[in-house]
C-alpha cells in the first residue's frame, strides 16, 4: 500500500511490489505525457534494493526541455489524480504529486520532473545507482532514515534537510568513483 498523509514520516519495510508500481506508473505517465518524456526512472527509496523507505513512489522525469512541463495537458494529469505542485519553487525541477485523497492530503507518488541529462537528473540516479552498488552504504542510509523517522515524525521538511549531509557526501564519493574509473557500474 503507498501513502502518507501531509508532513508524517513513516517507513515501510522494502517491497518488491514497488517495482511493479512504477512501471504501472511509467506507462501510465507515458500516456499522459510521453510526447514530451525523454525518460522515466524510478528513484528515491523504493528504488533502493532492500532498504526501509517512506511508501511513496518517487518518480525522475526527464524533458528536453524544461519549457515542455507547460505543454502538459493538466487536465489529463488531473484526471489521473495528478497534480502540479506550483508552490513547490526549486530552481531546474517542477514537482507533481499524486493524492490518493485531497482531504487528508495523502500523497503517494511524487514526481520530479527535469531536464534530461542535466544535473538534477544525474544526482538522482547516482544517487540511486550508488546505493544499489553499495549494499553497506545502502544500510548506514536505511538507519540514518530510521532514526530521523524518529526525530521527525511529523516534519516532512526536517527529516529531509536532515538527511541532505549524507545524500551529499555519498554524491562525492560516487563522483570520485565514476572519475578514478573505480565504479564502472554507474
Amino acid at each position: 500500500m503507498l501513502g502518507l498523509n501531509k508532513d508524517v514520516v513513516a517507513l515501510s519495510s522494502y517491497r518488491q511490489e514497488w517495482k511493479e508500481l512504477f512501471s504501472h506508473e511509467k506507462a501510465l505517465l507515458e500516456s499522459l505525457i510521453g510526447e514530451y518524456v525523454v525518460d522515466i526512472q524510478h528513484i528515491g527509496s523504493t528504488a533502493i534494493e532492500g532498504i526501509a523507505a517512506k511508501p511513496m513512489l518517487d518518480i525522475l522525469i526527464g524533458l528536453r526541455s524544461m519549457d515542455d512541463v507547460k505543454k502538459f495537458d493538466k487536465y489529463k494529469l488531473k484526471d489521473a489524480d495528478i497534480y502540479h505542485l506550483g508552490r513547490v519553487e526549486i530552481e531546474g525541477k517542477a514537482v507533481f504529486a499524486k493524492f490518493s485523497d485531497l482531504e487528508e492530503l495523502t500523497k503517494t507518488h511524487v514526481y520530479h520532473v527535469v531536464e534530461y541529462g542535466g544535473d538534477w537528473w544525474k544526482q538522482h540516479t547516482l544517487f540511486r545507482d550508488y546505493l544499489n552498488a553499495h549494499s553497506d552504504v545502502a544500510r548506514e542510509y536505511e538507519t540514518l532514515k530510521k532514526e530521523l523517522a524518529v526525530k521527525y515524525p511529523t516534519n516532512e521538511r526536517n527529516y529531509a534537510d536532515a538527511k541532505k549531509k549524507f545524500v551529499d557526501e555519498v554524491l562525492s564519493l560516487a563522483d570520485c568513483n565514476i572519475e578514478s574509473g573505480k565504479n564502472k557500474k554507474l
